[in-house]
């Protein structure tokens, strides 16, 4: 197959109309889409990943209007979109239009990026366009284009070229179906922000489980997700200054953290090669919860692909990015 890869918003539009497959970039990570309308384009997209089939897809909409004109958006839902869309927030919302996929379900997961160039992609494609992220089922999602046509070119219709996505973690998802709004899947918007809107926003515990014999509503929260191939292992500081020191198995181990800065001087006197991503580096420096989100997912395919065994990643500093950041590196460990 051939894969039209381009920035022309149109061309990847009438794509999307004639029922292609189109992976196109957030401001999250990238998604591999299908019109909303057309249930065998959707099917297609699920073959693609190897997704399982109760694993819903995120509908995409240019503006909260045209979310209004399908779900039932109400008050709350409204207020949340104001607030913090475009960006990185999916709703749960019931729909008013049964047509939409999957028509199995009375509720459609919605959300507006953030990227004016993908919402005028959208609003010609005649969307929603309904979109997973563009990755391999239980994989790490993918945030750089040299990944992305690494994996799909030639197995995908069409690629839109346009600004790669800088968060690195998937959005943040809140379903307002039910007596109370609850947080389903954390991300880049803190369950502290979303309060401020929201101020009966049920937060599952970090021990909280979904049963697996339900349907979920949100992807992210039933299946495997986020994992390279590599074993990840979460350490504390203290664990991953250790482990950093003694280098054991520095041949097939890589590390991404806060205190790689600190322990500089211990890996010069050990001579450890210090390459840039993706050209053999096995250390990364962060420098925020932020910045962690933004590297990880292309630190682990840059891991994947150098053939490393071990990932050790540093836990996420307390404060603003640590939901999000905590909950894919426990789901990459299997925590």
């Amino acid at each position: 197959m051939k894969t039209l890869i381009s920035s022309d918003v149109r061309l990847l539009a009438n794509l999307i109309q004639e029922g292609k497959v189109v992976i196109f970039p957030t401001e999250t990570v990238y998604g591999i889409g299908a019109s909303t309308r057309l249930e065998s384009a959707c099917l297609r997209v699920y073959e693609i990943k190897g997704r399982p089939k109760d694993n819903p897809l995120i509908a995409h909409f240019h503006s909260i209007e045209s979310i209004a004109a399908v779900c039932e958006l109400g008050e709350v839902g409204r207020a949340l979109l104001e607030r913090f869309s475009p960006g990185p927030l999916t709703l749960i919302l019931p729909k008013k239009d049964k047509s939409l996929f999957p028509k199995e379900l009375d509720t459609l997961a919605v959300r507006i990026p953030k990227n004016p160039v993908v919402r005028e992609w959208i609003e010609l494609s005649r969307g929603p366009v309904s979109a997973p992220s563009a990755n391999l089922s239980g994989r790490p999602s993918l945030t750089k284009l040299s990944d992305v046509l690494r994996y799909f070119d030639g197995v995908v219709d069409g690629i839109l070229v346009a600004e790669e996505p800088s968060f690195g973690i998937e959005s943040t998802v809140v379903s307002l179906v039910g007596s109370h709004p609850t947080l389903l899947r954390p991300g880049s918007i803190e369950s502290s922000e979303l309060l401020s809107v929201v101020s009966d926003l049920e937060i599952p515990g970090p021990t909280s489980k979904y049963d697996i014999r339900a349907v979920p509503l949100s992807p992210g929260t039933k299946y495997k997700h986020y994992a390279p191939t590599a074993r990840v292992i979460l350490a504390s500081k203290e664990e991953f200054e250790f482990s950093l020191k003694t280098m054991n198995e520095s041949k097939s181990t890589a590390w991404i953290g806060f205190s790689l800065e600190g322990i500089k001087p211990v890996l010069e006197n050990q001579r450890i090669q210090n390459h840039t991503l993706g050209e053999g580096k096995n250390l990364c420096l962060v420098s925020s919860n932020e910045d962690y989100a933004s590297k990880l997912y292309a630190f682990f395919e840059s891991c994947d692909s150098l053939g490393f065994q071990t990932i050790v990643c540093e836990v996420p500093k307390p404060g603003p990015g640590e939901e999000g950041l905590r909950n894919r590196l426990e789901k990459a460990a299997s925590i």
